[in-house]
């Protein structure tokens, strides 16, 4: 049996999503920003707002201050059920994952499925 790799696990959209902020907001290691409110909804994320008056959520943990610890990017993907995604990374109740058109961006959890 073929031992499996990262380009074969997929998730299945079981609920539709659709991106909430555009543009996104992507900040870089040292980035100074305006801390806000931790997220309600999703414990672990706080608004920020960076220096051109775009704001985001980000992990909290990576907010020191008012200076972003690591690079991060916002940027959501529209999904509708049945699509199949490669997911990238987990963080604090979402998954960032790539579209099979290349699209890469974060989705909550509950919309997601193991495939």
């Amino acid at each position: 049996m073929a031992q499996s790799t990262p380009d074969d696990i997929k998730v299945r959209v079981v609920k539709p999503w659709r991106a909430t902020y555009s543009p996104a907001l992507a900040v870089t290691a040292g980035e100074r920003v305006t801390p806000g409110r931790v997220d309600d909804d999703y414990p672990g994320w706080q608004w920020v707002v960076n220096s051109g008056d775009l704001g985001g959520w980000v992990p909290a943990d990576i907010v020191d201050g008012s200076q972003i610890a690591e690079q991060f990017d916002t940027a959501e993907l529209t999904v509708t059920p049945g699509d199949l995604l490669a997911p990238l990374e987990h963080r604090l109740g979402w998954t960032r994952c790539q579209a099979q058109d290349g699209r890469i961006g974060w989705i909550p959890d509950p919309c997601l499925t193991a495939d």
